[in-house]
């Protein structure tokens, strides 16, 4: 008996490639031991409470598409640009050292993400035998086109205490897609039949000229047991 093996569903046949990729800067960052002891989560659907603070969250903030070439030609395909939200938040009363908090914050992602030898490669994200880190159906990008930060401080706004300050890093991130036209409607058979047609353009009835019958059978033979 041949055995038939069941490919397993990945995680890309049902969610974007720009999700799988906040996902894997969320792990890979929330992994930097700057961060051990945030809070972390990937919606802005959350309020920041105090007891929430020091607080990491990264975003997906929107994402702009442009055809892959000629809009017109060929297969449809996409340039991505996914714009992606870092927000670094922490409480102190000294504005010189917060700057510094969150400046190390901000140098730590950057060192963090972007010398990243499994994220960052555009070959191949498996680091074959490191569990844990390497990119889902080896989802990849082609690079960071734009990026900004900036700096916030105040006070919690219901209670005027708590005073906070947060990094807010937006970064830009480009990746390609390409959709292949699922065919299901295989050509399986052609047959044609040549005769020759009479003078005035009509096909002459079949006991008054020879026709030639051919027969293209173009179904695939299953495979052979080895």
């Amino acid at each position: 008996m041949m055995n038939i093996a069941v490919k397993t569903p990945t995680i890309t046949a049902t969610q974007s490639y720009s999700l799988v990729i906040r996902d894997i800067f969320f792990e890979a960052v929330k992994r930097m031991p700057f961060f051990e002891g945030f809070t972390a989560r990937k919606s802005k659907f959350f309020q920041i409470q105090p007891e929430h603070i020091p607080y990491l969250g990264i975003y997906i903030i929107g994402e702009e598409m442009v055809p892959d070439g000629d809009a017109n030609a060929g297969n449809i395909g996409f340039i991505h640009t996914l714009r992606l939200g870092f927000s670094v938040v922490i409480q102190n009363n000294d504005p010189e050292f917060s700057e510094l908090k969150l400046d190390e914050a901000f140098w730590t992602i950057m060192n963090g993400l972007w010398t990243d030898q499994y994220i960052c490669n555009m070959l191949d994200t498996q680091s074959y035998g490191h569990p844990g880190i390497d990119n889902p159906d080896n989802v990849r990008f082609e690079g960071i086109p734009r990026a900004s930060r900036r700096h916030l401080y105040g006070n919690n706004s219901s209670t005027n205490e708590t005073p906070f300050c947060e990094l807010q890093y937006d970064v830009s991130v480009t990746y390609r897609t390409d959709f292949v036209p699922v065919i299901i409607d295989d050509l399986e058979h052609i047959h044609i039949d040549v005769v020759p047609m009479a003078k005035d353009g009509t096909v002459p009835p079949a006991d008054k000229v020879e026709r030639v019958d051919v027969e293209y059978d173009l179904t695939a033979e299953p495979p052979t047991e080895p």
